[in-house]
């Protein structure tokens, strides 16, 4: 696997910088067609940020009571197509926070795949593996064959696809999914998904066994659960962007409005529901109502939710189409000690401050 590094801020390799930086000296306009001010290079965003998964924290080691942040590392997957003009592009990225003011740091990948990647839009962490789902999201039908891969790293975060399946049988049409996760119930993991439900505000969560083994063999369940989940907010958004589940089993869900490759867009992030043990499959859904909005993103297309080691703070990756990819920590609504002291009630209030699941 070849790792290719830059900085988010400035994303030419040196001799296209250089070249660059020798063309706006000279008054040359570049592909843009405007002209670059002397003595200055193309700085350019990072491609589409479609789904988010935390890898691991990094310390910092710095001098006593400098107060430096340590960095937290995600791994980025990319919604690129399999067509003549994109077939060559990387499918992955790790990602990490800023360290200084040029931002966050952008490693892509070169990782072999058993087959092309056509628009992977979510992945999908397993709890306490280093392992996640990278989920194809059948395009809308394009995708004749939607595949889901298994990736795996080791302590250095070299990533590799240890195995591939086609996606399940599911409960509903398979359309044009952005939005997955995996939970783990009693030392049982539990995929889950929902269908981003372009032109309704309302879809499905749904949830089913999941088995992974040691030689990257992927099995699904055959039986389902599952609850609707509503987006009030904001208006026209598709309900399901992105997904991530805590360690106590709070299902953080985005929603994402989405006119076309220039925006504008706009974002909300809920507390839409709780898993706990229990029902025919061994974990049930319990809907938040009405789902608990945690944040709004005016501006930006969320497309996937990442927790840090299964807990706040909650982070968010963007695909702003044109306008480039973008990772940001939310500034969550609710106080972080209790975020969700009233945001259930009866049973399922008692659930949601109860233990976690493992």
């Amino acid at each position: 696997m070849i790792r290719r590094r830059f900085l988010a801020r400035l994303l030419l390799p040196a001799v296209a910088g250089l070249s660059t930086l020798a063309l706006a000296a000279c008054g040359v306009e570049g592909s843009s067609g405007v002209s670059s001010p002397p003595g200055r290079g193309e700085i350019r965003a990072p491609r589409e940020f479609s789904g988010i998964a935390w890898l691991d924290t990094e310390p910092r080691f710095a001098a006593a009571g400098s107060g430096e942040e340590p960095q937290e590392v995600f791994l980025i997957c990319h919604d690129t197509r399999d067509n003549d003009a994109e077939r060559d592009l990387p499918r992955l990225s790790i990602v990490r926070t800023p360290v200084d003011p040029d931002g966050i740091i952008v490693h892509e990948l070169d990782v072999d795949f058993p087959s092309v990647p056509n628009d992977l839009e979510s992945i999908a962490r397993v709890p306490h593996r280093n392992e996640a789902l990278l989920v194809e999201s059948n395009a809308d039908g394009d995708d004749p064959d939607p595949t889901i891969y298994l990736a795996r790293w080791d302590e250095e975060l070299n990533v590799e696809i240890a195995g591939s399946t086609p996606w399940p049988e599911t409960p509903e049409p398979l359309v044009n999914v952005e939005a997955t996760a995996v939970a783990t119930v009693h030392g049982r993991n539990y995929f889950v998904y929902a269908e981003r439900a372009q032109g309704s505000d309302t879809t499905n969560i749904n949830m089913t066994r999941l088995t992974i083994r040691k030689s990257g063999r992927i099995t699904f369940g055959k039986k389902w659960t599952s609850v609707s989940f509503t987006a009030d907010q904001p208006p026209g958004a598709r309900p399901a962007s992105g997904l991530d589940i805590d360690a106590k089993g709070n299902l953080y869900i985005s929603s994402a409005y989405d006119p076309g490759d220039l925006g504008p867009f706009d974002s909300a992030v809920y507390r839409a529901a709780v898993i706990r043990p229990g029902g025919a499959i061994g974990a049930r859904l319990h809907p938040v109502r009405p789902a608990q909005e945690l944040a709004r993103s005016s501006g930006l297309k969320v497309e996937g939710v990442g927790l840090v080691d299964g807990a706040l703070p909650i982070f968010i990756s963007d695909d702003d189409e044109d306008y480039g990819g973008l990772l940001r920590q939310l500034r969550v609504s609710e106080p972080s000690s209790r975020p969700w002291a009233s945001a259930v009630t009866g049973d399922d209030a008692d659930q949601a401050r109860g233990p976690g699941l493992q």
